[in-house]
């Protein structure tokens, strides 16, 4: 090997303890206008959006090293190109360098990268004319980079996933073409790839702050090692139940996979967090996990793209320009534990362009952390292209603790420089660690007439929120991405005040973080809980009164926000796994006009109750995974309770600036437990509320194993409400637990039309089958246009027992007892696309362009599949 490098001075490390004490942006979204339904869809400008489900546009290359250290990478490469091969892009990787490690390396390292590359470039059919050793020949790979970055144009960028340390990628790019480099985006996640090491090892040649005033664009996604990492840590074995999270890689049809476990096991851990980046750079989302990646790579569904990035973090230390400014490394508190240094005496700031990937052009609101010096008064101020935004931000001291500023409001397109200037006194140090930019409203095509257009279907929604689009009924969708159904766990509703409570009002080891692991794990995208369970106020004297979000659990002292603050972080973890959840205000049967909390003279809610709802909505209202329930099984209250139900949906409208669906809820007529009561409410005394378009039903009567008779009774509750409302099931009286009875009971829900969550099956207390099942159901009917079929039973033929159809064009049959052949009556002569799935092993087939020829037609089975399954048959344009 050849390669010549200089080792510059390494800069003064200082190292200290940071209280992270703000960083959550302020400011809320644009106010609605109107009622829900009203707004169309509207197209947003995106700046530079690599990939939209079906074209790639640019090419990719991929950096990593293998050889020393750390043996994540052996499993992390293939895992990419696995991502790659599953969107359909391998043909666009031109650059591979591997063993990049140039100043140390372990021969036993060295072979099981090479094995793994080598390996993953024979199944996946990569070129050998793209990859490079740099043990071999890093001479070669330095070149190779350089000819993909002077290759580089706007209309063909170059994407370099950089999953090793710099100083082969800082080698290749000092040498190209300094015009080229605006074309080139290096995307990293990891602070040791970026050459920040730490005082303790010898090996951050060249680091990325040699790299980005090149003039690259710098994209850091978050750390992968929280999702895709699973031993804690390098030197760390893998668990049995950590690597039971990989057993699909093991257990998969495409040998590939198979394959892919292997390298797993010579690493000796569950670790392929670099994958996290080529996951990122196909979908848009960077907090891949387990459960989003198997759907790509073994079940080759392709995630919905995001339409944009809601939040966007840059790390300081990534700007371009720093004037007066140094980094600093190993700082445990700080972001990516890495931040820049303002010296005592010294005045300055730092500048860069906005040109990050799927980022929208539009308005944000822009939030800076720091920390000032013990015995220092510091001035901050921010401007986008030279002009001043906000105010000029007077720091005093702090102690050293850092702290947070925001500057609402920031008109923010591709292209425009961001640049923050620090003045003052400055008798002691300055620390700037991040600017978050989380975006209050989208630019329209018409505005700025650049970018990539994106729809929306709600503009005031979050991207990729869950909301309802369509006039009535409407139905679920991800807002600007594919549609929803949901389907999981309802308890246990008092989720959020399992454990031991503390002095402040929060709980300890009630084993909230295992559930969500657990649903998470499984694939389901739904789940249930309660904010209020007052005993005080329960008709039927049921609940406990320490269940409530209240200071000392007393209304008229308000919320307590360290329970607020818990909650949201539970709520994140679920939004961050795709996990929808029905969040509903009050437990069945509460009449809160037991307490007193009735409407004044002008027909307004309660001051406490007002409080209580505006006070949640604007806490939560952030999330996107969120639909506001008001009371469960209302109508066990008397009629006269309607009014106050209604108003509340009112003020959750009111309150919410990014329209979150509101759901109400009610228990069937026939209740078996008895608790409907006599001249009982039914839904249609909602019809035509403006803010209520998602009901569910309750307590719906169950038919032992008569599943014809289970999915009538699921069908009843669609033909009363499937015109008028979103329609959803939360719990069917003593549904079955797990096992056979439990799948079909399911099905037969979903194969009405009708998303189903169950209370029966609990996140905490349901074996993983059963769960793991459930995620089945909504991964498959996300995949097709349900939203647009109704139940048509009659077109059922041959082993087929429940048909949802769009008659001519789309058909979902199932089948509890299939002998080997799934029948549809009166197809349309034609092209199909199939798609199966065994609904016990979650085994899934594709076939595609399959002729009809018209009449009656029959689909067999696949081999290997079980009797029940249900097929996807799609008309092809």
């Amino acid at each position: 090997m050849t390669l010549t490098v200089s080792r510059p001075c390494r800069p003064v490390i200082l190292v200290y303890l940071a209280l992270l004490s703000g960083g959550a942006c302020g400011g809320a979204a644009s106010a609605n206008e109107g009622g829900r339904g009203e707004r169309g869809p509207v197209v947003t400008q995106v700046g530079r959006r690599p990939f939209d489900g079906e074209t790639f546009t640019g090419r990719i290359a991929f950096s990593s090293d293998g050889n020393f250290n750390d043996e994540d990478d052996w499993g992390a490469f293939p895992v990419a190109v696995a991502i790659l091969d599953a969107c359909g892009v391998t043909d666009n990787l031109v650059h591979v360098d591997f063993n990049n490690i140039v100043t140390d390396n372990d021969e036993r390292f060295e072979r099981e990268m090479r094995a793994s590359v080598l390996g993953a470039a024979e199944r996946y059919g990569l070129p050998p004319s793209v990859l490079f050793d740099c043990r071999v020949d890093a001479d070669a790979a330095v070149a190779s980079i350089t000819n993909a970055v002077n290759a580089s144009s706007a209309d063909d960028p170059l994407y370099f996933v950089l999953a090793g340390p710099m100083e082969v990628p800082y080698q290749g790019i000092v040498r190209s073409d300094p015009e080229k480099r605006k074309f080139v985006y290096c995307i990293s996640h990891s602070s040791w790839n970026d050459g920040f090491f730490g005082s303790s090892q010898d090996m951050d040649i060249h680091n990325k702050r040699d790299v980005i005033p090149s003039g690259v664009n710098w994209i850091q996604c978050p750390d992968g090692n929280k999702e895709l990492a699973h031993p804690g840590g390098v030197g760390r074995e893998s668990t049995p139940e950590q690597w039971g999270l990989y057993e699909w890689l093991k257990t998969s049809e495409d040998p590939r996979l198979n394959w892919i476990y292997t390298r797993l096991e010579a690493e000796q851990r569950c670790d392929i967090s670099d994958a996290t980046m080529a996951y990122f750079l196909l979908t848009g989302d960077d907090r891949c996990d387990l459960s989003e990646l198997r759907s790509l790579i073994d079940f080759k569904r392709v995630p919905d793209v995001i339409p944009y990035r809601p939040q966007i973090r840059l790390e300081a230390e990534n700007f371009r320009t720093l004037d007066g400014f140094r980094v600093e490394t190993a700082v445990r508190k700080a972001s990516q534990r890495v931040s820049l240094v303002m010296p005592a005496g010294r005045v300055g700031g730092v500048r860069t362009p906005f040109d990050e990937l799927y980022a929208a052009d539009g308005t944000y609101d822009v939030t800076i952390g720091f920390h000032t010096g013990r015995d220092a008064t510091r001035e901050l101020r921010l401007s986008v292209d030279g002009v001043r935004q906000g105010e000029t931000f007077v720091l005093p001291p702090s102690q050293r603790r850092w702290g947070a500023v925001t500057v609402p409001g920031v008109a923010l397109g591709q292209g425009d420089e961001i640049a923050i200037e620090v003045s003052g006194p400055g008798s002691s140090g300055f620390g700037l660690d991040y600017v978050d930019l989380e975006i209050r409203e989208a630019a329209s095509s018409s505005e700025t007439g650049t970018g990539t257009p994106v729809r929306l279907d709600d503009p005031a929604a979050l991207p990729g929120q869950v909301v309802v689009t369509g006039d009535a009924p409407g139905y679920l969708k991800y807002n600007g991405g594919g549609p929803v159904f949901l389907c999981g766990p309802d308890n246990p509703e008092d989720f959020f005040f399992r454990g031991q409570e503390n002095a402040d009002g929060t709980r300890s080891g009630g084993g909230q973080e295992a559930m969500i692991a657990r649903l998470a794990a499984s694939g389901v995208n739904a789940f249930h809980c309660l904010m209020t369970r007052m005993r005080v106020c329960n008709i039927k004297d049921e609940g406990d009164d320490s269940h409530t979000p209240f200071v000392d659990h007393a209304p008229a002292k308000g919320l307590n926000e360290k329970v607020l603050d818990q909650w949201d972080g539970w709520l994140g973890e679920l939004e961050r796994h795709g996990i929808v959840v029905h969040l509903e205000f009050y437990n069945d049967a509460t009449d809160v006009e037991l307490m007193g909390w009735t409407f004044d003279a002008d027909g307004n809610l309660h001051p406490d109750e007002h409080a209580l709802i505006v006070g949640i909505v604007d806490r939560f209202e952030h999330r996107k995974n969120i639909l506001w329930g008001i009371e469960e099984s209302a109508n066990k209250l008397p009629s006269s309770r309607t009014a106050h139900f209604k108003k509340i949906g009112e003020v959750i409208a009111a309150a919410d600036d990014h329209n979150h669906p509101i759901v109400q809820s009610f228990v069937v007529p026939d209740d078996p437990d008895g608790d409907f009561p006599e001249g009982g409410v039914m839904s249609d005394a909602y019809e035509g509320d403006p803010h209520i378009r998602v009901v569910t039903w309750l307590h719906v009567v169950p038919h032992r194993r008569d599943y014809e008779a289970q999915h009538r009774e699921y069908l009843r509750y669609r033909e009363l409400d499937g015109s008028r409302f979103v329609v959803m099931k939360n719990e069917t009286f003593k549904h079955p637990r797990k096992g056979r009875d439990s799948r079909i009971y399911m099905w037969s829900c979903a194969m009405a039309g009708v998303h189903t969550l169950e209370a029966y099956h609990n996140a905490e207390k349901s074996d993983a089958a059963t769960l793991r099942e459930d995620g089945f159901i909504n991964k498959f009917m996300e995949r097709t246009d349900f939203y647009a079929m109704d139940p048509h039973d009659e077109l059922a033929a041959d082993d087929t027992r429940w048909v949802l159809a769009r008659p001519g064009e789309s058909y979902i049959a199932y089948s509890y007892e299939s002998a080997g052949t799934l029948g549809l009556k009166s197809m349309a002569a034609g092209r199909y696309d199939v798609s199966w799935l065994d609904t016990e092993s979650g085994q899934t087939a594709e076939r595609s362009a399959v002729r009809v020829d018209g009449g009656d037609t029959a689909f067999a089975v696949p081999e290997g599949m079980g009797r029940e399954v249900v097929v996807y048959v799609r008309r092809r344009p």
